[in-house]
């Protein structure tokens, strides 16, 4: 299952942004196994194995749980097709990997989740924090290599 992660196509969010972020509402850890940066980075963030903690359907137990970086405009807020072509190669390399790995038929649907209203209200409350977090990052690693 791939969503975007309902942010801006930020390059400075990560697995450690979204960590940050999942704890806030509860979770034991990011709840995405894999998460596409918008350089086309993919980060490991939970065994391909574990239960993934997005949603609370019956079947997020059963996926691998990817999120992408970006799907909402960061003028407008609201939902946007963000998807880069550095996280498109990404996305097609690790579809291909999973298969091959877990010896499944790919089976790919070409739609990421949509931004809702309710993502929407919560997005719009969360976004100064999200820019003062990314700030207090940058001032904290500046001159740092």
């Amino acid at each position: 299952m791939v969503r975007y992660t309902h942010h801006p196509a930020d390059p400075r969010i990560d697995a450690a942004i979204v960590d940050a972020e999942h704890a806030k509402t509860g979770r034991f850890g990011i709840g995405y196994h894999f998460l596409v940066l918008v350089d086309g980075t993919v980060e490991v963030c939970r065994h391909p194995l574990s239960v993934g903690a997005i949603g609370r359907e019956d079947f997020t137990r059963s996926h691998i749980q990817v999120g992408v970086v970006g799907g909402r405009d960061r003028e407008t807020g609201k939902f946007s097709e963000t998807l880069t072509t550095a996280q498109r190669g990404a996305l097609e390399a690790l579809y291909q990997k999973l298969a091959d790995t877990l010896g499944v038929a790919l089976e790919i649907d070409e739609s990421l989740e949509k931004f809702t209203l309710a993502h929407h209200e919560r997005a719009e409350a969360a976004e100064a924090e999200l820019e003062e977090s990314l700030d207090r990052t940058g001032a904290m690693t500046a001159g740092v290599h």
